[in-house]
């Protein structure tokens, strides 16, 4: 009796134990339950012995900060380490995790001049984009830009929180408008 209808791919190396087979088909491994007459494809998941890849705890954190910004009124700091946003209070209060979208890597985090929302570069969508983020940690980030072509350095608020400097690698100074959400390169070199 044939059990496997398999087309695609010729089923090798069977091996057989308590009412079922396990094979090799394609790039997969499959059993068959006698009893039921069943095929199931199994999911594997190898961890990597890759060092870099190694879940680590950072005994000095500080170490790896990237940036900090300071908001307006003095009372909390913007902080960027290993791609992801903090927000600390100057004294009391609870440290906030801005951010947490795994294989993100966020740049530059910044208060806008209202202290309820930071802005960072993102490589969430491919390219190094502008989004806004809830200073409290709570709510929705949002995406600013979509115009994004090369590596952009960091993004400075207008002190009236209508505009966004962004300078990138091509030498371009870019304007992002708040109001109109639109980016104009304003200067180049």
């Amino acid at each position: 009796k044939q059990h496997s209808m398999h087309t695609d791919y010729e089923v090798q190396g069977p091996s057989q134990g308590q009412g079922r087979v396990a094979y090799q088909r394609g790039a997969d491994l499959w059993v068959l339950d006698l009893a039921s007459d069943k095929t199931t494809r199994l999911t594997i998941t190898l961890d990597s012995d890759f060092d870099q890849t190694r879940e680590r705890w950072v005994e000095k954190p500080m170490e790896y900060m990237t940036s900090a910004h300071v908001s307006n009124d003095g009372a909390r700091v913007a902080l960027t380490a290993r791609g992801r946003v903090f927000v600390a209070p100057h004294r009391q209060g609870r440290l906030v995790e801005v951010t947490r979208t795994p294989g993100v890597r966020y740049r530059d985090a910044r208060f806008m001049p209202d202290g309820k929302t930071v802005v960072a570069l993102s490589d969430q969508t491919g390219e190094v984009e502008l989004w806004k983020l809830p200073a409290s940690g709570v709510g929705e980030s949002e995406q600013l830009t979509r115009d994004g072509v090369v590596l952009r350095w960091k993004a400075v608020p207008s002190p009236d929180g209508k505009f966004v400097a962004i300078p990138d690698k091509n030498q371009r100074l870019m304007l992002f408008d708040c109001e109109t959400k639109t980016t104009a390169e304003i200067a180049k070199s």
